[in-house]
């Protein structure tokens, strides 16, 4: 029993439990997967209604230092590193991060070292997906982005 604490699993355990995936933000109100033998299914945000709705408020339309911030403090109190994942638009909106200011609203690689080492003096042991959503509302997963990889 070396290791005792630890956060719950995200993903998929988190859907068929009627819950958020760990300590991450929801990705969207109601979000789209594509299951390989059943085709779309569509979770919405638990406790989501129409009163509801306007405190929900997408990963990808924070700030990942927020994020990284309650990671650190969660880990801590656990002796297992976590599944830490930083949401990414492509395009980041205006006024997200300062250091955006003035400078090209496209996503680089400068702005995931900028995040990288902020979780690092935070004491976060990894950062273990980066998922980026386009331009075209699409999703997409470090494999599949060529620009993303380091």
């Amino acid at each position: 029993h070396q290791n005792r604490l630890a956060v719950a699993p995200n993903g998929s355990i988190s859907y068929i439990n009627d819950t958020t995936a760990s300590l991450h933000p929801i990705i969207n109100r109601i979000e789209e997967r594509q299951e390989s033998k059943i085709g779309k299914i569509y979770y919405p945000a638990p406790y989501l209604s129409n009163d509801t709705m306007p405190y929900y408020t997408s990963a990808y339309d924070m700030d990942m230092r927020k994020v990284i911030d309650i990671y650190a403090a969660a880990q801590e109190h656990i002796d297992q590193g976590m599944a830490l994942t930083l949401f990414m638009r492509s395009t980041i909106p205006e006024g997200l991060y300062e250091w955006k200011n003035g400078k090209t609203d496209k996503m680089t690689t400068r702005d995931l070292n900028i995040l990288r080492n902020y979780a690092y003096k935070k004491g976060v042991k990894s950062i273990y997906y980066i998922r980026t959503f386009t331009d075209d509302q699409q999703e997409v997963g470090s494999n599949e982005c060529e620009s993303c990889v380091i």
